[in-house]
């Protein structure tokens, strides 16, 4: 993997070199130690060469949760909304090959392989203008919608504390991936609110998110609670159980 690597970012002149990689939390660790002792002087990074990591989203909440908020591409600067799961996205539409090709010897699968990967590239190349222009005018949309709601956040805040809240994430950022700062993303995971604010002014309360079956099984533990303290159930199926199914029925459809 470090040769892949070393190797292909030799192509490109670039100051700032993104690494999105499943397991780069792993991989990274000990990577400038790897670099400096065990790379040949051809593929190693040109001076000045920052490299950041970042696991793709769908693979990230996967990972350990703590102190990946340095690897979680929603708060490395530049990316957008970019989830770097492109490799998945095209492995997908592809997995009925893998029937269509079992039976064949060597060079003709590899060639019926071939044959639809540069299909798939020939697409993507002759559809990139109105994917891209797609894309912008979606992005413009959620960039006006995104700033007038942090403006409405910003403004219910003390500016004190909006000001202590971006030196903090400043900070962070500007340290690179070797983080000694106070990380402004970790939470505990205990409370159920993350609470904004001062005292008791301008306190806003916002939900963090939990799975689903903790909310099934919470929702389970109220409705036991309430047989115990003599109520009564009308039918087979509890109430909570029957929103869960009509949420099932709705995806479904």
């Amino acid at each position: 993997m470090d040769y892949i690597f070393g190797a292909s970012i030799q192509q490109f002149l670039v100051p700032l070199v993104l690494i999105s990689y499943d397991i780069a939390c792993q991989w990274f660790i000990n990577l400038f130690n790897r670099i400096d002792s065990h790379w040949p002087e051809e593929i190693k990074p040109r001076p000045g060469t920052t490299l950041t990591p970042a696991i793709p989203k769908l693979h990230e909440p996967m990972h350990q949760t703590a102190n990946h908020q340095v690897y979680s591409l929603n708060y490395v600067p530049g990316v957008g909304l970019s989830d770097c799961e492109c490799p998945e996205r095209f492995w997908g539409p592809h997995n009925i090959l893998g029937n269509s090709t079992k039976m064949q010897g060597p060079g003709s699968r590899q060639d019926v392989l071939d044959n639809h990967f540069g299909f798939w590239n020939w697409c993507k190349y002759i559809g990139q203008g109105a994917t891209l222009l797609r894309r912008y005018k979606s992005a413009v949309a959620d960039r006006n919608t995104q700033r007038e709601g942090h403006w409405g956040l910003t403004k219910s805040l003390e500016s004190s504390l909006v000001d202590k809240w971006e030196h903090m994430c400043s900070e962070w950022e500007a340290e690179g991936v070797q983080k000694t700062k106070k990380n402004p993303y970790a939470t505990d995971g205990v409370s159920k609110y993350l609470v904004f604010g001062v005292g008791s002014e301008n306190v806003l309360k916002v939900p963090i998110a939990i799975s689903e079956s903790r909310v099934r099984k919470d929702l389970a533990k109220e409705e036991q609670d309430r047989l115990e303290e003599g109520g009564i159930s009308l039918h087979v199926t509890s109430a909570a159980v029957f929103i869960v199914h009509g949420l099932e029925l709705e995806e479904a459809q």
